[in-house]
């Protein structure tokens, strides 16, 4: 825990509590849910599955979208969140979801009526896209937080929808007795992507400035390590890649269904734990940095 005295936040690094203490874990969860939601659709598209449509998009509206509005202080006045997108990531990000509730509703109609044109689909998969992105790019704009003000955190975060996206849908498959092993493929190529970005985050952060090396000591060897190492490396990438490892050396039919479920599992505890640290970490660079003696 890092405290801070009254004035020191012009000194030293102050934790940004907002959108992760208190009510801001509503935002946090909402942000997990829209990508998620919004990856799930995305990767559907490509695989034809209207289940993964349909289960993607409820859970970007019914559950990203529900702790959005619990977030807010207003949840009646919603719509005025909408009112600057030339300067607000939040702004856009309620368009992208009211969006994606319409386009997504027109698709999943259409799918279910014959199948959806192509311009439908593409425009829907713009749509999704846009969703997977926003999360990342609200913490990336947020100038006085070093740790977030990164290229790398859209990349880390989308990439990591992705994983999760694909993975449910290799669930969804799993449950249906239905072919996995494209999909496979393709969490594979997504497990490496998050794994390094995930190592080139850290080590480009860690060299960043005085207040992003504080930040990332707290998730490696200060009062986050327990849940950094345990959930998101363990956890969240270990096991997983294990699973992967022996269904690419063997075969999906190899591996048994049950640790097949349990990895997927992970890949959702492993994106929660990343990026509750991300934010629990936070630390606002100071206005006056303290010079070292």
């Amino acid at each position: 825990m890092v405290r801070i005295e009254t004035y020191e936040w012009m000194v030293k690094p102050t934790p940004h509590r907002a959108w992760i203490e208190g009510k801001g874990i509503l935002l946090y969860l909402a942000f997990f849910f829209i990508e998620l939601g919004a990856a799930l659709y995305f990767v559907s598209l490509f695989f034809g599955s209207i289940q993964g449509m349909l289960s993607g998009w409820l859970i970007c509206l019914v559950l990203g979208g529900g702790f959005h509005l619990l977030f807010l202080g207003k949840p009646l006045r919603f719509y005025r969140a909408v009112l600057k997108p030339a300067t607000s990531w939040i702004s856009r990000g309620m368009i992208f979801v009211a969006c994606f509730a319409v386009v997504g509703f027109v698709h999943l109609l259409a799918q279910w009526n014959g199948g959806a044109p192509l311009f439908l689909t593409i425009l829907m998969g713009i749509t999704a896209f846009l969703e997977v992105i926003y999360a990342g790019f609200v913490l990336s704009y947020v100038l006085a937080v070093p740790i977030w003000n990164t290229a790398l955190i859209p990349a880390l975060y989308s990439v990591a929808s992705l994983w999760g996206g694909i993975g449910l849908l290799v669930g969804m498959n799993l449950l249906a007795g239905s072919d996995i092993e494209v999909m496979e493929s393709w969490a594979r190529v997504l497990l490496l992507g998050y794994g390094f970005l995930m190592v080139l985050y850290l080590l480009t952060m860690g060299y960043r400035s005085r207040t992003a090396a504080v930040s990332i000591q707290r998730m490696v060897k200060g009062d986050l390590s327990l849940l950094f190492l345990g959930g998101v490396v363990l956890i969240g990438f270990v096991y997983p890649a294990m699973v992967n490892s022996l269904s690419y050396v063997n075969g999906p039919g190899w591996v048994y269904p049950g640790a097949l479920s349990l990895a997927i599992i992970c890949e959702g505890i492993g994106d929660l734990s990343m990026r509750y640290c991300i934010l629990k970490s936070a630390l606002y660079a100071p206005l006056i940095p303290a010079r070292e003696i």
